[in-house]
């Protein structure tokens, strides 16, 4: 049952189509068009235009073209019809931006085309294609396929449940491809002092996870490494999320609220197929000065629910019949407990530090325990992970030079990933970098991918 199509259907009535920026707080003082225009400047507007040529309302198209590749850094594993080869990467791409400026909505578009060596699959996809416009002078609405995303943490996230590519992430593809995006209509409303975001998602998206495409992770099952390069399919039902933030003498809070299903299959049925299970997620964050850095704190509650069929124990199963047939029962994920604290600063010129500490407690953890079909590999009840990010920006910010790194005390493993960019002129940019990850025990989360571990070079021309 499609439990957000009222939402859906008050947003697709709205007399137009507007929308406000994706992520950051709208500018309350320049005139962005939420600003009322001042009939005293009718004048001046006058003679400008009669003194300047009008310019197109189209932009002028722009974008890059991008190679990359990728190697792993070790010998694979001994699997049987294993059919995955030593490259991690290899792409070429092509991205076009444009849109329109009209004057009472704009579009905008951003759209792709290449192909992937690894997968062996093209590369044809929108990352934005939007209609965007005014409703009123505090009210606005966007339209379209977008980048979603909000929250206050490092590659972590806790309240921004919007699908994420983990597949680009651990090939070494530029972060901007670890956020996917998704066909959404957001609403966005000026209360005062205070602002609301409303997203309303007619289909429901999951991650692009790491299911054996190009990475090997671990099955309990099976006790080993495995890549069945399996896509578990996708509930055919909607989603919808909200943010309500503001300013508060000089921190700014945000509360979020999440409703549809998990990102990636956590779930399991009896015949061990992995699906995806319902979630409702509600979070509280802050950011504030503290001293010569910034300080953020966040916390978000996974509510794992029950629903009626096709859905059991909120494990769901999108090929049943909703009329004849019961689900059968199967395991799904605990109430889990989410909350991060983290200290960005700059510490010299051009050298950036970011700490962050993260928490994840299973709630009901003897029956999370007892439902495990190999309670060995069972999460620790309260895993935590620590995180160190340095950056830094030199030769008039033409070199940078990045490192992040997890560990996990709990788990006993980690990932690190340096990387290095060099813009050669103004159009050639040149970027490298390594992802290694290991740990003590295989089927922990980053002691699964050990043998992913690779080294990977990009090169682009901006046009």
């Amino acid at each position: 049952m499609n439990a957000f199509l009222p939402l859906g259907l008050v947003l697709l009535t709205l007399p137009s189509i507007a929308m406000a920026e994706s992520s950051p707080r709208l500018d309350k003082t320049a005139n962005d068009g939420w600003a009322q225009t001042n009939p005293e400047d009718d004048w001046e507007q006058w003679e400008q235009e009669w003194s300047e040529p009008q310019t197109s309302p189209w932009r002028t198209i722009t974008g890059f073209g991008e190679l990359g590749g990728g190697s792993r850094l070790q010998s694979q594993p001994s699997l049987s019809n294993d059919h995955l080869g030593s490259s991690t990467l290899g792409m070429g791409r092509l991205r076009l931006e444009g849109g329109y400026d009209g004057e009472s909505a704009t579009i905008s578009f951003r759209g792709e085309l290449g192909y992937d060596w690894v997968t062996e699959d093209a590369i044809s996809e929108f990352r934005e294609l939007v209609v965007t416009s005014s409703i009123s002078s505090s009210t606005a609405l966007k339209l379209g396929r977008q980048v979603l995303t909000w929250g206050t943490g490092d590659y972590l996230f806790l309240n921004d449940l919007f699908p994420k590519d983990w597949q680009a992430f651990f090939a070494g593809e530029d972060d901007e491809y670890l956020k996917a995006p998704i066909n959404a209509i957001k609403l966005n409303q000026r209360l005062g002092s205070a602002y609301l975001d409303l997203v309303y998602m007619p289909e429901f998206e999951a991650d692009n996870a790491l299911i054996g495409e190009r990475f090997y992770f671990f099955s309990p099952n099976q006790g080993q490494l495995v890549a069945p390069n399996y896509r578990a399919e996708e509930p055919n039902d909607d989603a919808g999320a909200l943010r309500l933030y503001g300013d508060w003498q000089g921190v700014e809070l945000a509360l979020y609220g999440y409703w549809g299903y998990t990102g990636q299959p956590v779930a399991t049925t009896p015949q061990g197929e992995a699906v995806h299970s319902r979630l409702n997620a509600y979070g509280i964050s802050a950011l504030s000065p503290v001293g010569r850095g910034l300080v953020n704190m966040e916390l978000s509650y996974h509510q794992s629910l029950g629903d009626n069929s096709p859905c059991n124990q909120n494990v769901c199963y999108p090929n049943l019949d909703n009329d004849n047939q019961e689900p059968p029962q199967g395991d799904v994920p605990e109430d889990k407990v989410l909350a991060l604290i983290g200290y960005q600063q700059e510490i010299s010129t051009g050298l950036t530090l970011s700490l962050q500490y993260y928490l994840e407690h299973i709630r009901h953890y003897q029956r999370y325990v007892d439902a495990q079909t190999h309670p060995e590999y069972a999460s620790d009840q309260n895993r935590q992970l620590l995180t160190l990010r340095l950056g830094y920006l030199a030769l008039q910010d033409r070199l940078s030079l990045n490192f992040f790194g997890f560990y996990s005390p709990t788990d006993e493993d980690f990932y690190l990933k340096p990387s290095i960019s060099y813009r050669l002129s103004d159009q050639w940019q040149l970027s490298a970098g390594v992802n290694w990850m290991d740990g003590k025990q295989q089927h922990t989360f980053f002691g699964q991918l050990e043998e992913n571990s690779n080294g990977w070079m990009r090169l682009r021309y901006y046009y």
